[in-house]
């Protein structure tokens, strides 16, 4: 069970190895992209190309999928970024439902555990599997594995990380719980904290913080749905950046009000003073336009030359 790529190397791994995938359950079609063409999802698109039988149900409760779920009689369910399972779902295999989660549990319970982490800055993060019950991400573990986080690693890069990592210890669990060699260890509340879905304004930058979670908070949201601010009218999204030392700063005004640009030039690019420090804007876009280099936007944009970012929405 599973909807978009991270959960495509899982899927790839599962119909290669000695388990038999006996169907493959995915999110309905849905609009997407400027013209809102209707699409499938990229485990179903997958899973056609491997010869799987699929269902979209928009319902999970419809007794109909329920029926023809209880046919396939499972002995596992593997579930890969999905949505809630309610309990007549996950309860029906045999030996349960194993969810893979992007991130080292009870910490980072919930839908955006990858991109909380990176804005928290943390450093280590994992995938963890664990059984299925009634609260969101709250079952039994059954295995882990940690890896780090660079320092200017984006969402994006870590979760085909994590994803290529996850797969590998699905794998390991299916065959630990075939095998009979796994306990479940229920999980500890100590240390556990969440990562609810990302709302607008957390997208927000707010250039008066200090320089590093100005960074951490762009990465965190790079590719998508990227974090943006205002200046002089318009929306602008930024994808990556670099914090810049002291050292590496070219000679700007240290006076400069957070959001203001250090400078503004089409050959050495960007560069915004924030709370405390400066940060190099690398990759960045207005709101609906293609992604530029700093330098590009120099060039492109030289009215924007002497506004400045705003800190509050």
């Amino acid at each position: 069970m599973g909807t978009p790529e991270f959960a495509l190397p899982s899927l790839e791994a599962l119909a290669g190895s000695k388990h038999k995938a006996v169907g493959v359950i995915s999110a309905p079609p849905k609009p997407a992209g400027r013209g809102l063409e209707v699409k499938s999802s990229a485990v179903e698109r997958r899973a056609l190309e491997l010869g799987l039988e699929v269902r979209t149900p928009e319902k999970l409760k419809d007794p109909g999928f329920l029926g023809w779920l209880r046919d396939l009689n499972p002995d596992v369910a593997a579930v890969v970024a999905f949505r809630y399972l309610p309990r007549e779902v996950f309860s029906l295999p045999r030996k349960g439902s194993v969810n893979l989660h992007a991130s080292l549990l009870p910490k980072y319970r919930g839908a955006a555990p990858i991109n909380w982490a990176i804005y928290h800055g943390e450093r280590k993060t994992g995938v963890t599997t664990f059984l299925l019950d009634d609260r969101v991400d709250t079952g039994a573990i059954l295995t882990q594995r940690d890896c780090l986080i660079g320092a200017d690693e984006t969402a994006g890069e870590l979760g085909q990380k994590l994803s290529r990592l996850g797969a590998e210890l699905l794998l390991e669990t299916l065959d630990g719980l075939e095998g009979g060699t796994l306990m479940p260890v229920p999980q500890s509340e100590t240390g556990a904290s969440q990562a609810p879905k990302l709302k607008k304004e957390d997208l927000f930058i707010c250039w008066d913080k200090p320089v590093v979670q100005v960074h951490n908070q762009i990465r965190a949201f790079s590719p998508a749905p990227g974090a943006w601010s205002k200046l002089g009218g318009d929306i602008v999204k930024i994808y990556k950046s670099r914090v810049l030392s002291s050292t590496s700063e070219p000679a700007g005004n240290a006076a400069n009000r957070p959001g203001s640009w250090l400078y503004f030039d089409d050959k050495a690019g960007l560069a915004v003073q924030c709370g405390e420090g400066a940060v190099e804007l690398l990759e960045l876009s207005l709101e609906g336009r293609k992604k530029l280099t700093g330098p590009e936007f120099a060039r492109g944009q030289k009215r924007l030359a002497d506004t400045t970012f705003e800190s509050s929405v």
